[in-house]
Formats: structure tokens, sequence, C-alpha cells
């Protein structure tokens, strides 16, 4: 990806996270609809594996859409890197899962989502992580 020096929110989420010159020739980052792509050789995949590359290979993981829009988010927040998930659920529990282990105690609010409050409270005492739940009101 180019190096972008935009300063005006609108113009990072136009340009950021886009190559300046597209293969299609396009002036807009092409929306992808495939579920895999392929590689040119098997050393392709083995440099992919060894995390020596950085590629897309199944669409459930990454695909170029989502990248752009991911670096596009990272710029207008200043952050280093975003990743984008399919629900807010998932967003949670990856971040409870990423960041707690066991021994670990989480405090959840009565009046947050109700599926985010049972997850703590279900799910994690199965990693040794115990959630309080507070009452707000």
């Amino acid at each position: 990806m180019r190096e972008f020096h935009y300063t005006t929110p609108a113009t990072i989420s136009v340009h950021a996270g886009e190559a300046h010159s597209k293969p299609s020739g396009a002036v807009a980052e092409a929306i992808h609809c495939s579920s895999t792509y392929s590689f040119r050789n098997t050393q392709e995949i083995l440099d992919m594996l060894a995390g020596d590359s950085h590629r897309h290979e199944y669409g459930r993981y990454s695909f170029p859409t989502q990248t752009a829009v991911e670096q596009k988010l990272a710029a207008l927040d200043g952050g280093e890197d975003c990743i984008l998930f399919s629900s807010g659920m998932a967003a949670v529990t990856t971040l409870l899962l990423a960041k707690l282990k066991a021994g670990d105690e989480v405090v959840i609010f009565d009046e947050c989502y109700h599926r985010s409050r049972e997850f703590c409270r279900s799910h994690l005492a199965r990693f040794g992580i115990m959630a309080k739940e507070v009452a707000t009101g």
C-alpha cells in the first residue's frame, strides 16, 4: 500500500488502504466477491504458512475489500491496525478470550447486551475466568 499524508477524515476515508495504481485502472477500490484465492506455486503457500508473506487465501479470514476498509479505519482513528468482525459478539468474545486468562475476573454490567453477559457467566468459567455482574441503577 502507498504511504499517504492526508489530513482530513473525508480524504483519509477515500484514499487510505488503497494502492494508487489498481490493476484494472479503476479509481475506486474494487469489491471482491471471492471466497478462495489461488496461489501461483507451492512456494507462495509455504511463504504464507511460514508467515513470510501476507496474502489472502480464504474469504472467511480476509479479503482485499475487507483489508482496505480496515486500513481506512485505522488511518481515520490514528491506529496502528484494525480488524473487522462479522458481528458485535464476535468482537466481544475475541477480545475477552485474547486478553483474559485463568484466574482473571471480568466485571460486567447488568445492562450490557444479554448475550455478552451470558457468554461471560456461562462460558468464561470453563477457562477459569470469573465473571462478576454489577448493577448500574
